[in-house]
């Protein structure tokens, strides 16, 4: 997500936290970290419990796993070649599990065309952050797109773990979005079948809005902090430092 703006004339760049997104003037909080609160259930605790501090760097990595793919998968359907060299700086292990999970992505691309009347913008419907006026929530939508006539709301997962959190998170989009209508793709390490991958729809229900709603109260009750704004110089010279 874009958690920057940039300002040529005042020569500065404004950074704020990342759990945050910019609408003009209003701050809008993250569903995601909204989510967050939800507890994951025993055997993630029992994961954190056995992993330590590891933890922590586990959970990075595969945030940032995660986020290489999603930009694999935006430049594909936006019409750029892409490489498995595109990704070295994380090395060659990463690189190759990247690559073969990109392709397993581009399986179920394939079959989704195969079977399906698929219509979508490229530049409009991928990666497009979405705002809640009402609700002052905001989020990125993965991909939109219109499957036989009927707008649907897609989302990439990569984790191992799948739950009521990933589930609610759809529901909260498709509202912001008045959509009926959404799929999740998952793509775990560990292959849920032969395909490696699994398809699994969410409908858009007002219990399931209010679930969410209900979590973003207790969220906001817990959480009163504002966004911190970092303000950096674009350019600079010993000349004007001075």
């Amino acid at each position: 997500m874009k958690f920057y703006e940039i300002q040529d004339k005042e020569n500065r760049i404004d950074v704020f936290n990342e759990r945050w997104y910019k609408n003009g003037e209003k701050f809008y909080r993250n569903v995601t970290t909204i989510l967050g609160i939800i507890d994951k259930g025993y055997n993630f605790d029992e994961w954190l419990k056995n992993n330590g501090h590891n933890a922590e760097l586990i959970t990075d990595r595969a945030g940032r796993f995660g986020t290489n793919l999603h930009k694999l998968i935006q430049r594909f359907l936006t019409g750029e070649s892409v490489s498995y060299y595109d990704n070295q700086a994380e090395g060659d292990r990463v690189s190759t599990a990247l690559w073969e999970r990109f392709n397993i992505w581009l399986d179920f691309w394939r079959e989704l065309n195969k079977d399906h009347k698929v219509g979508y913008a490229p530049e409009h419907d991928c990666e497009q952050i979405g705002y809640c006026e009402e609700y002052k929530y905001a989020g990125t939508l993965d991909f939109i797109a219109d499957i036989d006539g009927i707008v649907t709301l897609f989302d990439w997962k990569s984790g191992n773990y799948l739950g009521n959190q990933e589930k609610l998170q759809m529901i909260a989009y498709m509202h912001m979005k008045e959509i009926t209508k959404a799929k999740l793709i998952w793509l775990p390490a560990k292959k849920p079948n032969k395909k490696g991958y699994r398809i699994i729809d969410v409908e858009y229900t007002k219990e399931g809005f209010d679930l969410f709603l209900a979590t973003k109260k207790i969220f906001d009750m817990e959480n009163t902090d504002k966004p911190k704004i970092l303000t950096l110089p674009i350019e600079t010279s010993l000349e004007t430092f001075k």
